[in-house]
């Protein structure tokens, strides 16, 4: 009795390890980046490996839960008119964050700010836009949709160059990027199975 019992629980010790095994396995491209980051981050930072890069841990900055790792490229790196570029990260809580940051400048006061929320428990990538406003050295931030697209159609925007923004700074420039210092079973035109939902789909 004692021999079936052993063999029963090896048996659901190794089924248990398989399962945790597959559902731990990154499912896409910021699965990977949130997962390697994660195991990395209060140590050598996988971002660490680029240049122009600074990679931040929580503690260097405050005890403070609200203050997260993050990495951010500094003004070498930065492509022609995009300020800001960063990567935070939220491992703390059940939200399981991945946030991708960047802001285009239009006119020397006005800018378009872009970022992406990935959800690690939920896979789900969602992109987001607004604008800032600059004045004296403050910023002002103007997120309501209505009065978004009323300042991208003053400046002739649409929604097809909020998409060429988003693919020169997160697809070219951030996941290229990650694939340089990672072996990933995916690209930044194939991100693998994520939900993804766009702000400016539809305008």
């Amino acid at each position: 009795m004692k021999k079936i019992l052993g063999i029963v629980a090896l048996f659901v010790i190794i089924i248990s390890s398989c399962f945790y095994f597959f559902t731990s396995q990154p499912k896409n491209i910021f699965d990977e980046i949130y997962q390697e980051t994660e195991k990395t981050y209060l140590g050598n930072n996988i971002f660490n490996q680029l240049k122009d890069v600074e990679a931040h841990k929580y503690q260097e900055y405050s005890d403070d839960s609200r203050f997260y790792p993050s990495v951010s490229y500094e003004g070498n790196a930065l492509p022609d008119s995009y300020e800001k570029i960063a990567i935070d990260f939220n491992f703390k809580t059940e939200a399981q964050l991945n946030l991708i940051s960047f802001e285009k400048r239009i006119e020397s006061n006005v800018s378009i700010k872009m970022w992406t929320v990935y959800s690690h428990k939920e896979r789900s990538l969602k992109k987001f836009v607004k604008i800032v406003l600059k004045k004296a050295g403050t910023k002002n931030y103007i997120e309501d949709e209505a009065q978004v697209k009323s300042y991208l159609e003053q400046y002739g925007i649409t929604a097809k160059d909020l998409d060429s923004y988003y693919d020169e700074i997160v697809n070219q420039k951030v996941l290229k990027d990650w694939c340089s210092i990672y072996d990933s079973k995916y690209s930044p035109s194939n991100y693998g199975d994520v939900k993804i939902e766009t702000q400016w789909e539809n305008w």
